[in-house]
């Protein structure tokens, strides 16, 4: 008994001290992020009075509710989900001299009452393709119950943008050394890739609007099932991908990109080089709960071509692979019969 006792009283404890460094590394990156603490600075700046009631969800480290406190704010509540950064709030808040003034509270902001006492909301969730930390409802639900009329939510709209780009990868797989691997980079294409570092990427369409959410108006999610862009007559020759980014703006006029930040990542979506080298593209990018699936389309007076992309149908092919012979499996693809099924078509709202 007491060495079970000690094996699982270590396993926690090594769980523990790796999401401790895991927190640490993820503030770490934002705390390094000039050009993501550069307008969120401002923003603040430009609202924050002595008069000031400030309320910061989704604190993290604390850095927006130190800094409206340090910008003369009278009070500032700091409402943080993970309870191994509560102390470290706390603790922050003392270092800078204003503990008097930064309440801490460990939760979620959609199940902690608080009075309708605040002239200013701060948050952070946003993810890198918006919606995926539920910024919609949390700021929905922090208007209807902690913001005064008049006040000021930060940031108050954002934008997903996509641009068809190219992306600069090693020219083959295995590098450095021979192998046929095409099999292999043709599964890869069906996996969205993060990309903190920009550097390879390249647009080469106008950017397009995907969607758009006023945040001090929308009450839930727009409709993420069938988001498209559009660029007539565009050269293709070089898209080997379409780049999904965040644009905000935080308060009059000051907005930011995740194009710019070294914290937030650009979402490439890949795709096959196009046949054809110029004509009408669209994009179609599907966003669920648990996926995304993509299309890409190319159209001319001579030729149309789509290509569809989904983890799901890489899994498919996987598990397929696993259960037949790869060569009755080939024949059995091109029969279309392996069950690789495009994904279910895009939802019309």
């Amino acid at each position: 008994m007491p060495h079970s006792f000690d094996a699982a009283h270590t396993a926690q404890t090594a769980h523990t001290a790796q999401l401790a460094c895991e927190l640490l590394r993820i503030h770490e990156l934002l705390l390094r992020d000039a050009p993501r603490n550069r307008p969120f600075h401002r923003a603040l700046a430009a609202h924050v009075t002595p008069d000031s009631a400030v309320l910061d969800i989704g604190s993290g480290s604390g850095l927006w509710a130190i800094t409206a406190a340090l910008l003369g704010a009278r009070k500032v509540v700091a409402i943080e989900m993970m309870p191994m950064l509560v102390g470290l709030i706390k603790a922050l808040a003392r270092d800078h001299g204003v503990a008097d003034r930064v309440e801490v509270i460990q939760g979620d902001s959609r199940q902690i009452p608080l009075a309708r006492e605040f002239d200013i909301v701060v948050s952070e969730t946003i993810g890198h393709v918006i919606f995926d930390e539920q910024i919609v409802e949390i700021m929905a639900d922090a208007r209807a119950r902690f913001l005064k009329p008049g006040g000021v939510l930060i940031p108050d709209t954002a934008t997903l943008k996509v641009a068809g780009a190219h992306l600069r990868q090693p020219a083959r797989l295995p590098a450095g050394i021979p192998g046929k691997f095409g099999r292999f980079s043709s599964l890869l294409l069906h996996g969205p890739l993060a990309l903190t570092d920009k550097k390879p990427l390249k647009l080469l369409t106008p950017p397009a609007t995907l969607v758009h959410a006023d945040l001090m108006r929308l009450t839930a999610d727009p409709p993420l099932g069938d988001l498209t862009a559009h660029w007539p007559q565009q050269d293709t020759a070089r898209i080997n991908c379409f780049a999904v980014w965040a644009e905000m703006t935080l308060t009059n006029g000051i907005a930011m990109s995740t194009l710019d930040t070294p914290s937030w990542s650009v979402t490439a979506y890949r795709v096959k080089p196009f046949a054809q080298k110029h004509g009408d593209l669209t994009f179609r990018l599907a966003l669920t709960a648990h996926t995304n699936h993509w299309s890409a389309t190319l159209a001319s007076a001579a030729q149309h071509e789509t290509q569809k992309f989904s983890p799901d149908i890489a899994a498919a092919e996987l598990l397929a692979l696993n259960a037949a012979d790869p060569d009755v499996f080939e024949k059995m693809k091109r029969l279309g019969l392996a069950g690789l099924s495009s994904p279910a078509p895009f939802p019309h709202p």
